[in-house]
């Protein structure tokens, strides 16, 4: 296990190095090209050579002076350190929020006499994994417009459609990013847990009295606990993915927000505004960089606790140690 964590950390800062080069490549070649296709940004954006663009990056990343982002924002570091926060308080609660009602909802879905799952989960699962998060942030939007106008002249807006604090405002992108997740997971639980009610120990826990609430969460679970967190770590992933949309809609000044603002020219959007942000390749890299260092982060963490959680997992020495076996 110490190896294979070893293995799996030393691999992160080569992949991040590649990545940010492949994103840094990407808005610098993207860029003039872009530009050259948009009337009022020809003359603002001229073409660079990579290979000086990005030594020149470097020696500022290794000068411990990222830069600045054009327009208000201020400092590279700080303004992407401050998104950063931004999206994991997004993040984290909607993890929270979709593992519980996920578990829970899959739980319930499950039949045990005679096992399977329950005809019901099957729509809401094709519902809620076939609806595009901008559509269902749009449907919270309207929600609200709708209650208000239905309630007439003076009334006020029981949560907020956009802007940033740490209060109501995450209601709405939390639970917008929670929903494809809760139902991805119920369908996990409910498929697994399912399978194993028609396993053999389960007709003897049975005949020594257990309840089949016990069976399901203290054995059922424990069995199928390490696919369910690999089902959570994807889940999370598939949440940033939204963040770029869902950011957007709502105003929140996270990291998909910014690289939304990075990928639109500022005339063609109100957000932020300034041309130079408009692929600016240290700001492209540095989001993206972020990014990838979450999935690799989560993956590793997912990878680590199912080799804990389940022996069958773990290399076949490490394995057979733990059982006594020389």
């Amino acid at each position: 296990m110490t190896r294979y964590i070893f293995r799996r950390i030393l691999i992160i800062p080569f992949a991040l190095i590649l990545i940010h080069f492949l994103a840094f490549t990407y808005a610098t070649v993207a860029r003039p090209i872009r530009a050259a296709r948009t009337p009022y940004l020809r003359e603002s954006i001229e073409s660079v050579p990579l290979k000086e663009a990005y030594i020149e990056h470097v020696k500022q990343i290794l000068s411990g002076n990222l830069g600045d982002i054009p327009g208000p924002l201020g400092g590279l570091g700080e303004s992407i350190w401050a998104a950063t926060k931004a999206s994991m308080g997004l993040l984290v609660p909607a993890t929270l929020v979709s593992t519980l009602l996920g578990l829970l909802l899959g739980s319930q879905a499950v039949r045990a006499q005679p096992a399977g799952v329950k005809r019901w989960l099957t729509p809401i699962a094709t519902i809620g994994l076939a609806t595009p998060s901008f559509y269902l942030g749009s449907l919270g939007i309207l929600g609200i417009i709708f209650y208000v106008l239905w309630r007439g002249a003076g009334t006020e807006s029981p949560l907020p459609i956009g802007g940033f604090g740490w209060d109501k405002h995450m209601i709405l992108p939390v639970v917008v990013l929670s929903l494809r997740p809760v139902v991805q997971i119920a369908q996990v639980v409910a498929g697994l847990m399912s399978g194993e009610l028609r396993k053999d120990y389960v007709i003897a826990e049975r005949s020594f009295g257990y309840s089949w609430r016990k069976i399901r969460w203290k054995y059922g679970m424990k069995n199928i606990l390490a696919p369910v967190l690999l089902t959570i770590a994807g889940t999370f992933r598939m949440t940033v993915g939204d963040l770029v949309v869902v950011e957007w809609l709502y105003h929140w000044p996270g990291l998909g927000y910014l690289l939304a603002s990075a990928l639109v020219p500022g005339e063609l959007s109100t957000n932020l505004g300034a041309t130079p942000l408009f692929l600016n390749p240290p700001i492209i890299a540095a989001i993206i960089t972020v990014i990838a260092a979450l999935f690799l982060t989560v993956d590793l963490t997912a990878s680590i606790a199912v080799r804990i959680i389940d022996p069958r997992l773990r290399p076949q020495d490490e394995t057979a140690k733990a059982g006594g076996v020389q």
